[in-house]
């Protein structure tokens, strides 16, 4: 999958393929103010974000969670979980991306 192929990416959406491997992948994003993703999920794999810069909002649809990790928290979203990120603050934010369990799929919801 291409960056500039991926679904979710917007103008206020940035991806950056950092590793690509066969059983993982590893990439960088970064939301800019007032930038969010579609509601999404994968197939086989899980998403774990790890929060370099700025404050990440996440949210799913499974018991309607919302939370909010700062620079160096994570947050894991398990394969099939529809969820979707967003920066409600007025500073970008950046976190890296770990892929793995299966192949690679975007699912818009």
């Amino acid at each position: 999958m291409n960056d500039k192929d991926i679904p979710l990416a917007n103008s206020k959406v940035r991806y950056k393929t950092l590793l690509i491997e066969e059983d993982y992948a590893v990439s960088q994003t970064t939301v800019l103010p007032g930038g969010e993703t579609e509601w999404h999920h994968h197939t086989n794999v899980r998403d774990r974000f790890v929060v370099v810069q700025g404050v990440l909002t996440v949210e799913t649809k499974t018991g309607a969670s919302v939370v909010t990790r700062r620079v160096d928290d994570h947050y894991t979203v398990e394969p099939c979980v529809i969820h979707h990120v967003r920066n409600e603050t007025s500073d970008d934010v950046v976190y890296i991306n770990i892929q793995s369990g299966g192949e690679r799929d975007i699912v818009l919801a």
